[in-house]
């Protein structure tokens, strides 16, 4: 249900760029925004990001778990972790490194090498963690399995959610294409009887970094007076081709 949105912000970690949550909770499931491997020695201060592949995964991992915490869960309800280096070859140094935080390896791993991430840090990582006793680990990660898979910009029901991939925005510059995207997302949740207030999670892909603030403004008005959902952008032509935005969304669905 809808009432069951509930926004999680935290001092603990770095704080939201742009108009997004750094977590959100919906339908038993808590979604945990991207961060990156920058240390944060107090509240407000963010260093430059890490240099050390290892050492950014580890400041990334302890970032999602300070909101997940703010939540009121913990890192053992964690099902789903995301990886996204902009240096190749480093799937299973990032995985090792998740499994040690954890100390377990998480039912989903999704793993892809992109061009840039924020601030220009070598990795950004969001997950995702059980939030209700009723839904397990293993339910959880059957709902979110087809997220990144399946036929691009069709509308899949699983469980409590709908998810869309690949969905592409075009425009003579970025701003354009972010409204053109965003309200073809606004659209398809008012066919299924709610709105862009249902969304939770939003994997933005972009055609380059330098107009990524044209983004940041279309989401600041499509989401004026809404809880934002929690997100990750990543810097990948190979993604978004021909487009200059796409995207990879979860809402919850309207009943």
């Amino acid at each position: 249900m809808l009432a069951e949105k509930r926004r999680i912000e935290t001092e603990n970690a770095p704080a939201s760029t742009g108009f997004r949550s750094q977590g959100l909770v919906a339908g038993g499931i808590f979604f945990g925004a991207g961060q990156i491997g920058a240390a944060m020695p107090q509240p407000g201060v963010l260093r430059e990001p890490s240099t050390d592949m290892a050492e950014a995964v580890q400041l990334t991992l302890g970032h999602l778990d300070q909101v997940t915490l703010a939540a009121g869960l913990d890192r053992s309800r964690v099902f789903e972790v995301s990886g996204f280096p902009k240096v190749a070859g480093k799937k299973d140094l990032i995985q090792r490194e998740v499994v040690n935080f954890l100390g377990f390896s998480p039912a989903l791993f999704t793993y892809l090498e992109v061009h840039d991430v924020a601030a220009h840090a070598l990795i950004e990582m969001d997950w995702m963690a059980t939030a209700d006793a009723s839904v397990s680990a293993a339910q959880a990660a059957e709902w979110m399995r087809p997220l990144g898979h399946g036929i691009e910009g069709q509308t899949i029901r699983s469980g409590p959610f709908l998810i869309w991939n690949r969905l592409a925005g075009h425009g003579a510059d970025l701003g354009e294409a972010s409204h053109a995207l965003l309200n073809d997302l606004r659209a398809k949740l008012e066919s299924a009887g709610g709105g862009l207030e249902h969304l939770v999670k939003m994997t933005v892909y972009l055609y380059a970094f330098d107009p990524y603030p044209q983004f940041n403004e279309a989401s600041k008005e499509h989401f004026a007076g809404l809880v934002p959902p929690t997100r990750s952008v990543l810097v990948s032509p190979q993604v978004t081709g021909q487009a200059r935005i796409v995207v990879d969304a979860v809402a919850l669905a309207p009943v």
